[in-house]
């Protein structure tokens, strides 16, 4: 396998980006930690922030996105599993050292109720639309007398930053485990509502519920809930899920990932128009051939700027469609475009890999491209570009050490042609690539300091044995790129799974 190419064509924009030092945790009594110089909470002096409210992913309302790094499995205490998070702060100069801040969850103390995993699955979003943008999270919870499952906490904006306390999500009473959650406007009316899915079990006899907001911090629930079979003649595992506009109507649609319990190995992405009556029901997306588009992940934006957001699949486990033919060996990601009907009549689905022209490597079995996709414009053309891993790639005679693939987005759609390929042995990247790293296994893309282009966050919950790392890079390459891990704000590091997720 040829080593990566550094990031040469359509480059990451450079920024001052450094890494902040010395945080401060009280591991004892789990409490948050924020650094004196909170200086997120202001613009530089004279800069402007960009203009618009309500940013997703602003959780200080200074006008520029945030990033969050979950860690989950960091052990706080006697507390094994206890999780924690870390916010970088965006601002005129990008990702602000000044601006870090350490989340972990201080009232979890309960040996009746234990409650793990804080820092899994982030999603950002202005749930109270107070002007600054929330982080949820999921956490493994059993409550007294409960089965063990999945829950919601919300660790609400405000001009300094997350608050210490997340407050804990209602369940819907009817409603299947939590396996994943989106937060979108699904029903039109101004408000965002949280749509969670899971596996359909007899007590709970459909695949997913909408928690409708309006939603407040004093009474955090929605105003109502809802229910939804993916398919209601059909009994599908769903798995995950993302939310976005795919047929322009200025409702929030969602795709949903799901396998069949009778398949093992079968993938599914079902879609489900949103509306103010409740969802209408799609199908199955397929692609030219007729075949399944599935996979193990799923995200949604607008790639082709025609107002229509898209369907990306993440499809990095290659083992089980071999007898299908799909362009897959190695991992993909496939694409289906929306449209007025839900999916474009003009574009066509595409399958993209590492044998497509113009994506550098070769598709080699086990590579796992399609892990940690994520979608954003990386050099400004106004085109969303979609960043995914390849976390398997061996290299250099290195197994497994890992890589990271930016496709470009244009007026045609995701291309091959100019993508961009990178690992930790690429000059100018920070640390060696070494056997099993698995580079690559979350990515975000995230405008930090507000210049349309956005910056490149990679997170290797593998590295150094587990006790995981992330990359950020600010540059029009990889010159400039900066790591650190648990230990570096304050956090026990030991098999932490530092950047396991990423959330912008």
């Amino acid at each position: 396998m040829p080593q990566p190419r550094p990031l040469q064509r359509r480059p990451l924009r450079r920024g001052a980006l450094t890494l902040a030092t010395g945080v401060a945790l009280a591991l004892g009594s789990c409490l948050l930690s924020v650094l004196p110089a909170q200086a997120a909470t202001a613009t530089a002096a004279g800069a402007t922030a960009p203009s618009g409210k309500h940013l997703h992913d602003d959780y200080n309302g200074d006008g520029f996105p945030d990033v969050a790094i979950g860690a989950p499995d960091t052990a706080l205490g006697a507390r094994r599993n206890a999780g924690a998070i870390t916010v970088l702060y965006g601002s005129a100069k990008g990702l602000s050292k000044s601006g870090r801040q350490v989340l972990t969850w201080s009232s979890r103390t309960s040996a009746a109720s234990p409650q793990t995993k804080y820092g899994s699955t982030l999603r950002s979003a202005d749930l109270d639309q107070d002007g600054y943008a929330d982080l949820l999270s999921t956490v493994s919870w059993t409550p007294p007398g409960g089965r063990a499952g999945t829950a919601i906490v919300v660790d609400w904006g405000g001009p300094k930053g997350l608050s210490a306390e997340p407050t804990l999500l209602p369940s819907a009473p009817d409603g299947p485990p939590v396996e994943d959650f989106a937060v979108a406007d699904v029903d039109g009316d101004g408000h965002p509502d949280v749509v969670q899915v899971g596996i359909r079990t007899t007590a709970t006899p459909q695949d997913g519920s909408v928690l409708h907001g309006p939603f407040t911090r004093t009474a955090s629930a929605g105003s109502r809930t809802t229910y939804f079979d993916v398919d209601p003649d059909r009994y599908l595992w769903s798995r995950s899920l993302a939310a976005g506009d795919v047929n322009g109507d200025g409702i929030a649609d969602i795709a949903v990932r799901t396998s069949d319990p009778e398949e093992p190995d079968s993938r599914g992405v079902a879609l489900l128009l949103g509306g103010r009556d409740g969802f209408t029901r799609k199908g199955e997306l397929k692609d030219t051939q007729g075949h399944r588009v599935g996979g193990e992940e799923v995200a949604i934006g607008d790639l082709n700027k025609d107002h229509y957001a898209d369907i990306v699949v993440g499809h990095h486990d290659d083992r089980y469609d071999s007898d299908l033919e799909l362009p897959t060996v190695g991992g993909a990601v496939a694409v289906v475009y929306g449209g007025a009907a839900g999916t474009s009549t003009t574009l066509k689905p595409v399958w993209i890999n590492q044998d497509t022209p113009g994506v550098p490597g070769a598709g080699e079995r086990g590579d796992g491209m399609g892990t940690g996709v994520s979608i954003g414009d990386t050099d400004g053309d106004g085109y969303a570009d979609v960043a995914t891993g390849v976390p398997g790639e061996t290299y250099d005679g290195i197994a497994r050490a890992g890589t990271v693939l930016v496709l470009r987005g244009g007026a045609k759609g995701l291309t091959g042609t100019g993508a961009r390929s990178f690992g930790q042995n690429t000059s100018g990247v920070p640390g060696v690539a070494e056997k099993d790293d698995r580079f690559g296994t979350s990515t975000a893309l995230v405008d930090a300091d507000g210049d349309r282009k956005a910056e490149f966050v990679v997170g290797d919950p593998a590295e150094n044995g587990s006790d995981g790392a992330v990359w950020v890079f600010p540059g029009t390459s990889a010159t400039g790129s900066f790591s650190f891990g648990a230990a570096t704000v304050g956090l026990p590091a030991s098999k932490s799974g530092f950047g396991a997720t990423l959330g912008g």
